[in-house]
């Protein structure tokens, strides 16, 4: 099947690049199943998660048509070592929603439809998990913002386990640090609701040191957070629904992304 994504139909698939690595959109069949190949090996078979997924040695599902395909090429050995998938707000009210909508109820977020894209799916090669790999990313989703015009950000951003106590922990520690947004809302589905842990919510003092990279890399930027945690059973992880307005930027960081 062939999604017309008309987002984007005037970007170059370029985004960015540098001697050594080439940031793009993917431009055919062949580039995007080096991104679900990537996605597979670092998914399911680095992390054993998604253990209903095939063996295929392909991670796809049916927002991958709905999406462009941002890739990070290592142009020595002609490989694809990081990816994120995007998809425009405009595509995702034609065609089949926000991969984000599975897990949650949004409100306020249909007006901003022509304002926003979804960012999921990020994965790097382990190897490659300096820091460089991952700016990258991040430097081609702000091109890739800026050619299209986007204003906000939408997505996910996860805790690898499924331990309550701590997933409600932070996101206490968030509304203490005024990290919740209450512009755009957005509650777990049935069936993915975090259970609140039995023996109470702890406070924690100082839980960014524990976080995930791509988790501390939404803090650094100024990102907030539009909702309660959710359980994501498939994937055997907490999720925290990720807001960016590119229009609020921290200082010291509005020239990586070009605003």
């Amino acid at each position: 099947m062939q999604i017309q994504l008309e987002e984007a139909e005037n970007c170059s698939p370029a985004l960015v690049e540098n001697r050594r690595f080439l940031i793009k959109i993917a431009e055919n069949r062949r580039e995007i199943e080096a991104a679900m190949r990537l996605r597979y090996q670092v998914f399911k078979i680095e992390q054993g998660r998604m253990p209903g997924l095939p063996g295929i040695g392909l991670d796809r599902d049916e927002y991958d048509e709905y999406c462009r395909h941002l890739l990070v090429v290592d142009r020595a050995a002609d490989r694809v070592i990081g990816t994120y998938r995007m998809q425009a707000g405009t595509v995702a009210a034609a065609g089949i929603g926000f991969y984000s909508e599975r897990e949650y109820r949004f409100g306020g977020l249909h007006e901003l439809m022509r304002q926003v894209f979804e960012v999921g799916r990020s994965c790097v090669a382990p190897e490659y998990r300096s820091g460089a790999a991952v700016a990258l990313l991040w430097a081609g989703i702000a091109e890739y913002r800026r050619r299209c015009g986007f204003r906000y950000m939408l997505g996910c951003v996860s805790l690898e386990h499924t331990d309550a106590a701590i997933g409600w922990g932070l996101y206490h520690w968030l509304e203490r640090e005024g990290r919740i947004c209450r512009e755009i809302s957005a509650v777990p589905r049935p069936g993915f609701e975090l259970p609140l842990p039995e023996g109470g919510v702890p406070e924690l003092a100082e839980p960014v040191k524990a976080l995930p990279p791509l988790f501390k890399g939404y803090l650094r930027i100024g990102a907030k957070f539009c909702g309660v945690p959710a359980l994501d059973r498939e994937f055997g992880s907490i999720d925290f629904p990720v807001w960016f307005d590119f229009e609020s930027v921290p200082e010291r960081y509005a020239r990586h992304f070009n605003v």
